[in-house]
């Protein structure tokens, strides 16, 4: 059974926002879904996942007991890091 995949607030406006893409995170996030140890890369120093989609990155937690891939955020990979 796939994971299930919610968003933050700050992350669904980010990807309402966004102006390209979009179709290509849905992609990636059903991806993830399907097998999340596969498709994500630990960062370091604060426990959390990232997920690489072209030019953008998703910064995600996962909840491995309950299933659930969280999104925090997303953006352009010269911006997100800084946040």
């Amino acid at each position: 059974m796939p994971f299930r995949v919610e968003f933050t607030e700050l992350a669904a406006e980010r990807f309402r926002n966004l102006d390209e893409d979009e179709e290509r995170i849905v992609r990636k996030l059903r991806e993830v879904a399907a097998n999340p140890r596969r498709s994500v890369s630990p960062l370091r120093g604060i426990g959390a996942f990232k997920i690489r989609v072209r030019d953008y990155r998703l910064i995600a937690d996962i909840d491995w007991g309950e299933e659930v891939v969280y999104v925090l955020t997303l953006g352009h990979r010269s911006a997100i890091y800084r946040q």
